[in-house]
């Protein structure tokens, strides 16, 4: 699992105590409104911004993802706020960083993807590198253990899988499953 000189494209805007980098395709859902990291000067937030992106690129990796598009950021989408910049970086710049923190990396996965939602579970990598998908906490419903187990044999896990998207796919069918008994 490594990158080395993979290049994103980002923008750095000014920001109430300093700078944020941005980067919207990489981060569709909230690049363009949240900043990824952020300094007090250009040079601080663009460093932070390095570090920032190896250890989200590990993720990804770590995840059993591949390294997301480097497209680039649409001119037509820039305004004059904008500084239009490019950030690189390595894996092996922040490796034992990385590999400290990987290991508590986990998934919370919610009914439908809505945060509020009664059903919830949680992801954590098993030894063979896949991830188990465990209900959070107790079940929202009342149901017969007997019941349960017949719906699914390995309760308190729900599924095991290679990628994220497979765990939220498997977990809104165990959901509509349960609500049906």
């Amino acid at each position: 699992m490594t990158f080395e000189n993979v290049v994103y494209p980002a923008f750095i805007k000014r920001e109430e105590e300093g700078f944020g980098i941005h980067f919207p395709t990489l981060l569709p859902k909230y690049g363009w409104e949240f900043s990824l990291c952020s300094g007090h000067t250009k040079k601080e937030a663009v460093q932070n911004a390095e570090k920032a992106l190896a250890y989200l690129l590990a993720g990804a990796l770590y995840d059993n993802e591949d390294l997301p598009s480097q497209a680039p950021i649409p001119s037509e989408l820039v305004t004059e706020e904008m500084e239009l910049i490019s950030i690189k970086t390595s894996y092996s710049d922040y490796a034992k960083e990385i590999e400290e923190h990987l290991p508590r990396r986990h998934w919370h996965i919610y009914f439908n993807r809505d945060e509020k939602s009664n059903f919830q579970a949680v992801a954590y990598k098993n030894k063979q590198g896949f991830w188990d998908v465990k209900i959070d906490g107790d079940l929202p419903v009342k149901i017969e253990q007997k019941k349960l187990l017949q719906l699914c044999p390995t309760y308190p896990v729900v599924c095991t899988v290679r990628r994220r998207a497979e765990a939220e796919e498997l977990f809104d069918s165990f959901v509509l499953r349960l609500e049906e008994l």
